[in-house]
């Protein structure tokens, strides 16, 4: 109800120039449906009497009915009939503008799901007046509820073209999935399922979210199995599944084992169960890292690192001061988490990125009795271990992309790791007290390695199966694994090459073996000046020239045989070798070896981590905030799969417009400065932000462990 204390007076009047008319002496506060009275005042009259006025026309009407004011609006308001929706008008730098509210509440509806904002951001009077006064006057209010349906009416769009799009696919599909617990101390847990594929016409990787749903306890084999396969029949994707990536947990086994009695894989379901490496890896990782002395060792560094940035203002202004006067920037920590080993990795590497200046500033403070000492030995310690875990971190990284085949990278990934193990055996003795567990936790994974990584390496031309056979035998002989069964190398070979040949005929039997004969041509006898230099390729052309010359007796027909004895990093340039895109390269060669190239085409879409999974719990993190807990499964889901389907649309899934951490409570965020940043010694205000980008050859070649290696 409006009262006469709320009138506003100086409102303009309306009488038509009748003196004895009644004329609007005010207007009146309200708490009416915004969403109708969005282009309506109330206002007194000089009568006393109350009406409702339009404010594009002015007309007043008695009867103040939401029917009554909308009907006007959209027929009668004849100020609207001549700035009808989608008029032109001229900007003040003498453009064309078309302004439509459809496209208005569109783009906000996108806004609100790309960046996690409330559905109700956009729902204030104030704003709503704000944009009509000093923007466009035609702006209608848009509500929380209007929002809400429109997104939820988007991602119905978008789950209706995602089904249509896998009907009529001619190619697999890789599902990774796992599982996640709502923070803010929710009960809820949820289950995340992503879709890889390759799509055929521009060979691109392509990932969507299609199932983000609640997921309650207990979360057994067969709970798992349920949403899957819910999951697949919603999608049409009954007979595309190639393979589904999980992590190590048995319940993961049980529902892939239902799975495969269902819907029967090829190959015997060979190929079906990929383990998250990221996982394996932090498995390994995490085994000596939460051991007493080493995680003793690593408090005792994160204690000194607080006594420099934590322990009072006036302490950091002097760290400060001491690295402007050695020209030497200062570099706020990042705090490790505990449940990411590489965080603690970061720590270190930005530390070492200042080591001088922190040993002086530190030693300075303990020599006063201020804080405990950290001896020279212990920064050595902290070089070495940082070392060590570098290689690891940087393996996680590149197995965990989006928009290249990671399935492809991991048997190279596996052999730095092995390399790294090999290299710092006769290390410090801490790091010699770490491995040895590391180690044999390692050692099972390789006995246990999914063949869809060793025939995935074996697509990538640069290795091919010599390759394979080779980086075998010396990951084996790296880790001694050997020595208990000296034919154990021989019969994983033998399983290798039997696996790819099953596949291959898989395909064979399936798309026939079409115009190979006139097609071959051998690229095994020539060279190029500008060839490779890289020694680990050298080894495998070592190798496979070896394997052309047994094989030269009888020059296969099969485009498998044919592919195995042809040498492609014989003739790669450097530039070609640096460069190197597997997509691209069998994308190529489609008509030269057809059915291979639609084998890679489904093998590489295979994920070797369920990172695509977990980095949208991540975002799910943010969207389910502190302040926004009451959201519903189904708006939850919404908000999580739409995102990621507009992600797509601009190709920027590998990337997030959110905060990098999502565990903000972990997130130790200084007072005066983010320590995030780097502070230049000039003392300027500008911030400079150090982050690591782990490099490496763009080939999917093996690289020697001092390589750098980058994520194309």
């Amino acid at each position: 109800m409006a009262t006469k204390n709320s009138k506003v007076t100086n409102s303009k009047s309306v009488n038509n120039g009748d003196q004895s008319a009644p004329f609007v002496v005010g207007t009146l506060s309200h708490n009416r449906n915004i969403e109708v009275w969005c282009n309506w005042d109330l206002v007194e009259l000089s009568d006393g009497s109350q009406k409702a006025q339009c404010k594009h026309c002015g007309s007043l009407l008695s009867k103040d009915s939401n029917s009554t004011l909308t009907k006007h609006v959209k027929k009668y308001c004849k100020a609207l009939k001549e700035a009808t929706p989608g008029q032109v008008q001229l900007s003040k730098d003498g453009t064309i503008f078309h302004y439509e509210h459809n496209v208005t509440r569109d783009r906000m509806a996108k806004l609100v799901i790309k960046k996690a904002l409330p559905f109700g951001h956009f729902d204030d009077p104030n704003l709503t007046n704000l944009i009509r006064e000093t923007l466009q006057p035609r702006y209608k209010h848009v509500s929380r509820r209007t929002l809400k349906r429109h997104c939820l009416k988007l991602w119905e769009n978008a789950r209706k073209d995602l089904i249509v799009c896998f009907k009529n696919l001619k190619t697999s599909v890789n599902l990774t999935s796992d599982v996640w617990s709502a923070p803010h101390g929710l009960p809820e847990s949820y289950i995340c399922v992503t879709a890889h594929w390759v799509d055929p016409d521009t060979w691109q990787m392509m990932k969507r979210t299609i199932a983000f749903d609640e997921f309650p306890s207990p979360h057994t084999g067969e709970n798992i199995y349920k949403i899957i396969n819910t999951t697949i029949i919603k999608y049409s994707l009954e007979d595309k599944i190639f393979s589904i990536s999980f992590d190590n947990a048995s319940n993961n086994t049980l529902a892939i084992d239902k799975l495969k009695l269902k819907y029967k894989p090829i190959v015997d379901g060979a190929f079906y169960h990929t383990r998250c490496v990221a996982h394996i890896i932090n498995l390994v990782v995490q085994t000596r890292l939460k051991d007493k002395f080493v995680s003793d060792f690593i408090k005792a560094f994160r204690v000194m690192l607080q006594d420099v940035f934590k322990s009072g203002k006036e302490r950091y202004q002097d760290y400060k001061k001491l690295c402007k006067d050695v020209n030497q920037k200062m570099i706020g920590p990042n705090w490790d988490i505990p449940t990411r080993w590489n965080s603690t990795c970061h720590m270190f590497e930005m530390a070492l990125k200042q080591m001088d200046t922190l040993k002086t500033f530190h030693t300075t403070l303990s020599d006063d009795y201020q804080v405990d000492p950290f001896p020279d030995t212990a920064w050595s310690n902290i070089k070495t271990l940082s070392t060590f875990l570098k290689v690891l971190k940087t393996s996680t990284t590149v197995i965990s992309g989006v928009y290249y085949p990671t399935s492809s990278r991991v048997l190279s990934e596996l052999y730095l790791i092995a390399t790294n193990f090999k290299n710092f055996e006769n290390s410090s003795d801490m790091l010699r007290n770490m491995l040895k567990p590391m180690i044999e936790k390692f050692k099972k994974y390789i006995l246990d390695l999914p063949p869809v990584f060793l025939c995935a390496a074996a697509l990538n031309p640069i290795l091919n199966v010599p390759g394979v056979e080779a980086i075998i035998e010396e990951i084996y002989d790296k880790l001694d694994m050997h020595e208990e069964d000296p034919t154990l190398k021989d019969k994983v070979k033998e399983s290798f090459n039997s696996n790819l040949s099953k596949l291959y005929d898989h395909y064979l039997k399936k798309y026939g073996d079409k115009n190979h004969t006139n097609l071959f041509k051998s690229r095994s006898s020539t060279s190029n000046d500008e060839t490779v230099s890289d020694p680990i390729i050298t080894m495998l052309n070592v190798v496979r020239d070896e394997t052309v010359k047994q094989q030269r007796g009888s020059e296969p027909s099969s485009e498998l045989g044919r592919y195995k004895i042809t040498s492609y990093s014989h003739t790669m340039t450097s530039e070609e070798y640096n460069n190197f895109d597997i997509l691209s390269w069998w994308k190529s060669k489609e008509s030269e070896f057809p059915i291979l190239a639609t084998m890679a085409r489904d093998i590489l879409t295979v994920q070797a981590s369920t990172v695509a999974s977990e980095s949208v719990f991540s975002l799910s993190g943010r969207v389910l905030s502190i302040r926004r807990t009451r959201l519903t499964p189904e708006s939850l889901e919404m908000a999580i799969c739409l995102k990621d389907h507009l992600d797509a649309v601009d190709r920027v899934q590998d990337k997030t417009s959110l905060e990098d951490e999502v565990e903000l409570e972990h997130n130790i965020i200084d007072e005066e400065e983010d320590d995030s940043t780097e502070v230049e010694s000039n003392d300027s205000d500008e911030d400079c932000t150090e982050v690591p980008v782990p490099k490496r050859p763009a080939s999917e070649s093996v690289a020697p462990a001092t390589t750098k290696r980058s994520k194309k």
